[in-house]
């Protein structure tokens, strides 16, 4: 009984981060086993221990598919880890001084309901009180029809409280737009893949079925993947592959501190902690990304710029959530989100 306590008492009482810290001997291993136990089809990146900027490739094979398997240089539908990119655009605004927090959506789209009520923060931090949850029969052909096909069925419910949607983001993407005359998708490609040599970064429509892992279960079909891409305009219209994407948030993210702590600052005052594409936690942010057939995430802590990201195409949701709680746990060292 004595040492029963006894263990107790250090299991609860001694800070996590000092008992993950000593049992980091082989992370590599250690995800690639949980990947195996838990028949994880998809690869992890985790940092080198020599080189922070560069990741460890993990991958786990459940299939003998060669097509359902993810590899690390290949597209995959991020959906909504595209959120950060486009709150980052956002930020890049904001120093330019084009916008502030502030700022109502009326100033770009008079016609939503309650936009003079709506600011720049609400929509990064998803207390806007809009809701759209349509989804079209057929993919979106272009960002035309994306904002048009948004605006129709856009809903306001008077209720500036926490409320995870899409088309917060999909607003910002079209306010990015808008503000430098150019289309959302050439703003990421000129601010973010060109500087960052990201070269395996699509839009939906660029995107080939052969380029992209093909999900394991069966109910999901390209007809699906393209008409949910689509329609995430901002939010979930991009294909890129885990090496690109690793390298957007390592570099354009975890380099960047001032914009990090300005989200912190945000964040911390909310019912959610979560603004600008990322949820936070002490020094930790993270990231979900699901779209049917395709799931991801990324954890990081921009203090020491150790990061872990998940990209697998046959899990659902509720299991990509219980590997990020275990990322969080185990190896960054922090409780549950």
């Amino acid at each position: 009984m004595i040492g029963l306590c006894s263990f107790l008492l250090f299991l609860f009482i001694i800070p996590l981060s000092d008992r993950m810290d000593s049992g980091l001997t082989d992370s590599p291993k250690q995800l690639k086993d949980y990947m195996k136990f838990h028949h994880i089809n998809g690869v992890m990146l985790v940092n080198d221990k020599k080189d922070r900027s560069r990741p460890i490739i993990v991958p786990n094979k459940e299939t003998s598919n060669k097509s359902q398997i993810v590899k690390t240089d290949q597209l995959f539908p991020i959906a909504s880890l595209q959120k950060i990119m486009t709150g980052t655009a956002i930020y890049q605004l904001q120093n330019q001084k084009q916008l502030d927090w502030n700022t109502p959506l009326s100033k770009y789209f008079p016609q939503v309901p309650g936009s003079k009520s709506i600011t720049i923060r609400e929509l990064m931090n998803h207390t806007s009180g809009l809701i759209n949850n349509a989804r079209p029969s057929k993919p979106l052909k272009n960002q035309q029809e994306q904002i048009a096909y948004m605006l129709k069925y856009i809903k306001y419910d008077h209720i500036h409280t926490w409320d995870y949607q899409d088309v917060d983001y999909e607003l910002l993407a079209a306010i990015i737009s808008r503000l430098r005359n150019t289309t959302y998708n050439n703003y990421v490609q000129n601010n973010f893949a060109e500087p960052l040599r990201l070269r395996k970064i699509k839009d939906f429509p660029e995107v080939s079925q052969s380029e992209v892992p093909q999900p394991v279960v069966n109910n999901v079909n390209w007809h699906k993947v393209t008409v949910t891409t689509s329609s995430d305009f901002g939010a979930g219209n991009l294909f890129m592959s885990p090496n690109d994407y690793w390298k957007f948030v390592y570099d354009r993210i975890l380099k960047d501190p001032k914009m990090i702590n300005k989200y912190a600052h945000q964040a911390q005052h909310q019912e959610v902690a979560y603004f600008g594409g990322v949820y936070f936690k002490g020094n930790v942010i993270r990231a979900d990304g699901s779209i049917p057939g395709y799931n991801c995430c990324f954890v990081a802590n921009y203090k020491t710029k150790r990061m872990i990201m998940l990209f697998s195409n046959n899990i659902n949701y509720f299991t990509l959530k219980i590997a990020a709680d275990h990322i969080l746990h185990d190896y960054m060292g922090v409780g549950l989100f």
